[in-house]
Order: structure tokens, then C-alpha cells, then sequence
């Protein structure tokens, strides 16, 4: 396991090459960033792809409960004053926890999805390519149920993911395109521990 920076100018160029990688044989009709996270990427990899009137992008959102906790006062004057080894040692370990708490709840993941108007109306018209993209791939759980959601509610949808990193050996759902993968972490810009990098 290990911990890639990608901050400032990385973050624009490891979007950009994401978006070679899907353009080389995937042409979507609509790209819909998973917030938080997968909207900044999403944003980047949609103005990177070649560029078509008819694409369409949104975003949606369905957010684990405990992403909130890791906001709070005292735990960001911690990682804004600790030294980068420690944060990366920091996400090792919380990785560890996701996967084996993903685990024992049998990597459910519930949530309402909606999506605007003008998204559900080109959806309903049938047979449209749609590129999911998010941050990264733990558990998959996130995924696999708006994946599974798109493809039950709207016929003959293809939906593809593109994700920066798949942090997991064996998720749930895998990612179509991705930067890395198996075990790779990534601090992005928007991450808590980013704060002690930006300094």
C-alpha cells in the first residue's frame, strides 16, 4: 500500500490523462461526477474529453455517514501540524477499517438517487452511453448501486466507471478506466490531510 500526492497542477494532469484513457474507445452521452469528490473530477475529465455538443454532465451524490466525522476541529489541527509520513501511515490504517467494516456489512450501501430533469429525460430516450466518475474506488459499494439504479431505470443504458485510483484488491464494482489501482491511496486537494501539504 502506499500514498500518491496528487495536489495543484498533478491533480489537472492526472485528470487529463484519465480522460485519454477513456476517449481512446468510450464516447459517452453523459458523464455524471459522484460528489464530493468525483464532481471536482468529474468537472476536469468532462472539459479534457474531446469535446461534442450533445455530451451532457451532472452530478449526484450519495455519501457515506461517516465521511462528516473526519471534519472536526481538533482532528484538523492535528493533520494540518503533522509530518507527511504520519499522515500517509494515517490513511494506511484508515483504509484498513473502510475495508473491513465494507466488509462485515456486506458492502450494502443504501440511498436515494435523483437526477434533474433535462438528465432524466435524456436517460429515458434510451440507449445512452454514461460515464460514472468518482475520486476512487474502495469498497465499490457507492457504485455499484447507482450503477445498478441506472441500468434497472432506463433501458438499454451502458454505464461505464472511470475513477482515479481503486484502492481495494477485490471491490464490489471495478473501475473501466482508472490512473491506479490495488492498494494505491490518493491525498487530493480536497482531502483533510491536503491542508498540511498546501502549506
Amino acid at each position: 500500500m502506499k500514498v500518491v500526492s496528487l495536489l495543484g497542477s498533478a491533480f489537472a494532469e492526472s485528470c487529463r490523462l484519465l480522460a485519454q484513457k477513456i476517449g481512446k474507445d468510450y464516447n459517452p452521452d453523459l458523464v455524471i461526477g459522484v460528489l464530493t469528490g468525483g464532481g471536482y473530477v468529474g468537472k476536469e475529465v468532462f472539459d479534457s474529453l474531446p469535446h461534442t455538443e450533445r455530451r451532457l454532465y451532472a452530478e449526484t451524490r450519495i455519501q457515506r455517514t461517516n465521511t462528516k466525522t473526519k471534519g472536526k476541529g481538533i482532528i484538523k489541527q492535528i493533520l494540518k501540524y503533522s509530518p507527511v509520513f504520519l499522515l500517509d501511515w494515517m490513511r494506511m490504517i484508515e483504509a484498513v477499517v473502510l475495508d473491513r467494516k465494507a466488509k462485515r456489512n456486506n458492502l450494502k450501501r443504501e440511498g436515494v438517487i435523483s437526477f434533474p430533469e433535462n438528465v432524466d429525460s435524456l436517460l429515458k430516450s434510451g440507449g445512452k452511453k454514461v460515464l460514472l466518475i468518482d475520486d476512487a474506488i474502495d469498497s465499490g459499494a457507492t457504485l455499484h448501486l447507482l450503477k445498478g439504479y441506472l441500468e434497472k431505470h432506463y433501458a438499454d443504458t451502458i454505464v461505464k466507471i472511470a475513477v482515479v485510483t481503486v484502492t481495494t484488491p477485490n471491490p464490489i464494482v471495478d473501475a473501466d478506466y482508472f490512473l491506479f489501482h490495488d492498494r494505491v491511496l490518493v491525498r487530493f486537494p480536497w482531502s483533510n490531510d491536503a491542508v498540511r501539504m498546501n502549506k
